[in-house]
């Protein structure tokens, strides 16, 4: 949400996940569970675990965070910031106890530096987040237990080595209780999904408007990703990958700006990304301009929205992961093609990729409540090719599965 006073996601629900995370405290026997995130800009990295907690999910997010929640007493954000980010916070988050912290990076946009970093004077009279963590600790008298850290795999090495040193009780090895926490989504999370994936919809019905002979990728991601900021993206992306008549060996794949010209018959996937209020989707659609798309491309493009197909009906509640990736790799096979990789797609939520991952081998069951971007990307033995033509956001129900965006999964024609 962008301001908490007209919110999707109520009060009750952001209190009721940190109670949540305090009964793992107690449970576990620890001090605390500080949770940590990524600035918002790593979009490909773990941003997600704070905005979880406190709703602070826009790009106003600039530096690394962490919420304490000890096993007594309230929740504290730590922020190595500057004094405007508690306006920034007051308008979105209920937290009531924010603490601005020195930084241990000289490149944090931070009021105030750890001593370690430019001496006493550069720390401006604040405690690092080491020093907060034992003040709101003992505080609340929770000491003489250790802390877990909760999203450690996104934290800065000069945050973990700090807090490893000087946190009184030491870190323990535990659960990620955040992330487990956030895989199974609430009804309020998924109506914020489905407006994410009706936004990319109509980035995807843009691109029939405006894709033509001899247009340059960058110009058909360009008026794509105008589409979705005009239609309240927080943060969108298009990417592409083409091969000149449809013929694979001559494609080209970028995640830059796509310095193709588009012709008839070429073979184009274009690639989403999109966030609406902290809300992830990623898409996949692919086809041509004209009647027909030939060569390799056509084939192997048929062949994988077949599989794509045939894995999409299996999903069902209780279903192990392993199961799926394994139909996956064998329904690729029978068409003569392979599964690069072992992963056919992952979690989204308030992150880009996130629990439950879609790994082979995985002994994970589909619950009711996960979402999650499900693109089966089929390769030609004996090469380097890749394709990605589909992807489909995911959420299972009770009885299934609810695929949430909605244009056209066949191969497009303009």
């Amino acid at each position: 949400m962008w301001n908490k006073h007209e919110h999707e996601i109520p009060r009750a629900q952001f209190e009721q996940r940190i109670e949540q995370v305090r009964a793992f405290v107690v449970e576990q026997d620890l001090s605390a569970v500080l949770v940590h995130s990524a600035p918002n800009i790593h979009q490909w990295s773990q941003t997600g675990h704070v905005e979880y907690l406190t709703n602070w999910a826009n790009l106003d997010r600039i530096v690394d965070t962490i919420v304490v929640v000890p096993r007594a007493g309230p929740a504290f954000m730590l922020v190595p910031g500057t004094d405007y980010m508690f306006d920034q916070i007051e308008e979105v988050s209920w937290i009531e106890n924010v603490r601005m912290v020195s930084s241990p990076d000289p490149r944090s946009i931070s009021k105030g530096f750890d001593t370690d970093v430019a001496g006493e004077k550069a720390s401006r009279g604040m405690m690092s987040f080491s020093d907060a963590v034992n003040d709101i600790i003992l505080s609340h008298d929770c000491g003489g237990r250790p802390v877990g850290i909760s999203g450690i795999e996104a934290m800065p090495t000069l945050i973990y080595q700090q807090l490893q040193s000087s946190v009184q009780g030491g870190i323990a090895a535990v659960a990620d209780i955040v992330a487990e926490l956030r895989q199974l989504k609430t009804p309020e999370e998924i109506m914020l999904l489905r407006k994410t994936a009706a936004i990319s919809d109509l980035s995807y019905e843009t691109m029939l408007q405006v894709l033509s002979d001899g247009m340059w990728g960058y110009e058909l991601t360009a008026a794509m990703d105008h589409a979705a900021k005009r239609n309240e993206a927080d943060f969108v992306y298009h990417c592409m990958h083409t091969a000149p008549g449809g013929d694979l060996e001559k494609g080209k794949l970028s995640i830059k700006a796509h310095d193709v010209r588009l012709r008839r018959g070429d073979y184009i996937n274009v690639n989403a990304y999109v966030v609406h209020k902290g809300y992830w989707i990623q898409g996949d659609r692919a086809g041509t301009i004209g009647s027909s798309l030939g060569a390799s491309a056509g084939q192997a493009l048929r062949a994988n929205l077949e599989v794509q197909d045939d894995v999409l009906a299996k999903i069902r509640p209780g279903l192990e992961i392993g199961e799926l990736v394994r139909a996956s790799e064998e329904g690729a096979k029978r068409k003569g093609y392979d599964l690069p990789g072992g992963r056919i797609g992952h979690g989204q939520g308030l992150d880009y990729s996130e629990r439950p991952f879609l790994t082979a081998g995985s002994k994970e069951t589909l619950k009711p409540g996960h979402v999650f971007v499900l693109h089966v990307s089929v390769g030609i033995p004996g090469t380097n090719i890749l394709l990605n033509p589909i992807a489909d956001l995911c959420h299972v129900t009770e009885n299934g599965v609810e695929v949430l965006n909605q244009f056209p999964r066949g191969l497009f024609h303009t």
